[in-house]
């Protein structure tokens, strides 16, 4: 099998271009200018895409202008701008634009759910919706959209004060649905960890959360609500529909447990939570202390464009993409 690398991922059209270029057009000067099409959208990805033109090029031979890492930009702002000789960066445009638009979408939905939240904690679950191999640069961009909170070691950068998780339901079976039991080899097991309980397995999260507290007590430290969107929980009667984890849900919830001694006990909710949810839970003052997402902190849907916008210092760039100036771009330099 063919060795791969980092070429063999690029557009052949780009190489096609490079070497018409070279040949006929050497001593052009041109200027690629990256921009985006939303607001108030989180940058990230810059330092990669840098770091690339570092390893795969001549840097000393154009000039790379960029906004840093964690920037907060808008519609057709200029995040990355390389000035000179097409052939010596061209051929990048499209794994820049890809690491672009994969980290800054991921950096931006985790920004968006940081404001969302009103400064509770949230909890990046988002192993599960990729593939394993993309978890360190997903992790990162988390981490620069402002989540510092994960569920794997490797996103939390082996840090145990910021790597949580409790149980699947999975351990909850293995006891024959005794919620009790099952936090009790929890317990055994790992006897420094904070006990958090999950109580939707039988879809009534009021009498598995108070079965928890009486055997537990002091030491039952949170409960999870991860109800499926599927469900009606038991709590709600004939009329009150309401699917999923729901805010009344949450604070039904929150009213037993304070009513049994239990306003020690937090509250974890679940199971399809992005940023405009948090927001409505929060907009209800739902008694939730944490949230947790996943898959939607992997959404990809922040685009990144590259246009040539000038030629040896003149304008001249396709319709309706013309030259757009940023001052705020900084010139990079490299460390002596």
């Amino acid at each position: 099998m063919k060795k791969i690398n980092l070429k063999d991922y690029i557009s052949i059209y780009f190489y096609k271009t490079q070497k018409i270029s070279k040949k006929f057009k050497k001593d052009q000067n041109i200027t690629l200018q990256f921009f985006q099409r939303h607001n108030d959208v989180k940058l990230c990805g810059i330092n990669e895409a840098i770091d690339i033109l570092k390893q795969n090029t001549d840097i000393s031979k154009y000039t790379i202008r960029y906004m840093p890492e964690g920037s907060i930009i808008h519609n057709r702002e200029v995040v990355l701008e390389l000035e000179g000789p097409y052939y010596e960066f061209g051929i990048w445009e499209g794994i820049i634009d890809g690491i672009l638009a994969r980290q800054s979408s991921i950096a931006t939905n985790a920004y968006w759910a940081i404001k969302a939240a009103n400064g509770k904690k949230i909890v990046s679950m988002a192993d599960r919706a990729d593939h394993y191999i993309n978890q360190p640069n997903d992790s990162y961009a988390i981490r620069i959209g402002g989540i510092e909170n994960h569920s794997t070691f490797l996103s939390s950068n082996f840090d145990p004060k910021h790597t949580f998780g409790s149980m699947p339901h999975a351990l909850i079976q293995m006891f024959d649905g005794d919620i009790v039991a099952a936090c009790k080899s929890y317990k055994n097991v790992f006897p420094n960890d904070d006990l958090v309980a999950l109580v939707d397995f039988h879809n009534d999260v009021i009498s598995d959360s108070l079965k928890c507290l009486k055997t537990f007590g002091k030491d039952l430290k949170s409960v999870r609500i991860d109800t499926s969107k599927a469900l009606i929980d038991k709590m709600f009667k004939e009329g009150e529909a309401e699917f999923g984890v729901t805010p009344n849900q949450v604070k039904r919830l929150r009213e037993a447990l304070d009513n049994n001694n239990g306003k020690h006990v937090k509250i974890t909710v679940s199971s399809g939570f992005d940023a405009q949810r948090i927001a409505e839970f929060e907009a209800e003052e739902t008694p939730v202390d944490t949230y947790g997402i996943g898959a939607a902190l992997l959404k990809i849907w922040v685009n990144f464009s590259a246009d040539a916008t000038r030629l040896n210092g003149h304008n001249i760039a396709k319709a309706g993409r013309g030259y757009l100036k940023n001052p705020q771009l900084i010139t990079y330099k490299e460390a002596k």
